[in-house]
């Protein structure tokens, strides 16, 4: 090959239509491209990138699944999001909707990942679909981590540490656990913890996620009925209170409601969670749309992963 950048534009751009109609439509591996062209196979891949930015190559992808995005234009006009995801679901049982809205959520996630990224990760039905939902040829060394304690000790394959470990293992890349629950006894036993090496490491690692990938709960639904009393769960819904993110409850402006709990429980403040680059929120069901509107307003994430129903009724609460 001759020297690539002394060439000009013309034979640049004649040059990478050569190599990206080899790789593309030949079928040939970067290797075998580069021993035709007596070059390295990190120069065509390189080369594949460049064909890409200039317009060379488009690669359109065909989503298995209806968006509708006239709603997603919505609530990127109204809201500080990042990105939005409206998934239009046929299905009327609220598991095959969660089930549809993991397959999009891995589907998205698998996108975003690269070398050596940190993930933090929430837990939860939602979360239990997604990671189960995960399908990638992608072998990278992400470092995945719960963003909280054990929580849900009765299904341990929907607690943020079993869910870390499998999606670790997706990607070839590694876990941490939090060798704690999410809620201890006094404040004093929840600092004392948080200074344990693995405790503090941990959470440490999830401070600096590149990533968080969560759901939102309910307080109107109960979703946290086995973890908290009856009396707190009234209490909260007194105080205002319509949703929590990582063990955070919030009103439905987004105001963090304070808890005598908040207090004892080992994870991410929620301005930790604030600060993360990006957030991803996967929830669906009407049943959540004031949950999902206060973590909007509030700030608490950047993308949004929801099907039809409960962006329509979340709209609805604006009005």
């Amino acid at each position: 090959m001759k020297e690539y950048d002394s060439l000009s534009d013309n034979e640049k751009r004649n040059m990478l239509a050569s190599v990206a109609n080899l790789y593309y439509n030949a079928e040939m591996t970067q290797n075998q491209i580069a021993e035709r062209f007596f070059t390295s196979r990190s120069k065509i891949s390189r080369m594949l990138k460049e064909a890409r930015q200039l317009g060379i190559v488009e690669i359109k992808i065909l989503e298995p699944w209806d968006r509708n995005v006239e709603l997603e234009q919505e609530f990127m006009r109204r809201f500080a999001l990042k990105d939005v995801r409206v998934i239009s679901v046929k299905e009327a049982n609220n598991t095959m909707v969660l089930q549809k809205l993991g397959e999009v959520a891995a589907y998205y996630l698998d996108n975003l990942l690269n070398d050596n990224m940190i993930l933090g990760i929430s837990w939860g039905n939602t979360m239990y679909h997604t990671v189960k939902a995960v399908k990638t040829s992608k072998n990278i060394p992400i470092t995945v981590v719960p963003i909280m304690g054990a929580a849900n000790v009765r299904t341990p394959e929907r607690d943020s540490l079993d869910l870390s470990k499998e999606l670790a293992y997706a990607y070839g890349g590694t876990y941490h656990y939090i060798y704690a629950p999410l809620f201890v006894n006094s404040e004093e036993v929840r600092d004392s913890l948080e200074q344990e090496p693995n405790i503090k490491g941990c959470l440490e690692l999830a401070k600096n996620a590149d990533i968080i990938l969560t759901s939102v709960g309910s307080i109107v639904y109960k979703s946290w009925k086995s973890y908290l009393s009856t009396r707190d769960l009234y209490n909260l819904e007194k105080k205002g209170a319509i949703g929590h993110i990582g063990g955070h409850f919030y009103d439905m402006e987004g105001n963090e409601v304070i808890t005598p709990f908040v207090n004892k429980m080992i994870g991410l403040g929620i301005e930790d969670i604030k600060n993360t680059e990006n957030v991803i929120c996967v929830a669906g069901l009407e049943m959540k749309a004031e949950a999902i509107l206060g973590a909007v307003r509030g700030g608490y994430i950047n993308t949004l992963i929801t099907d039809e129903e409960a962006a329509k009724a979340v709209l609805a609460l604006c009005k």
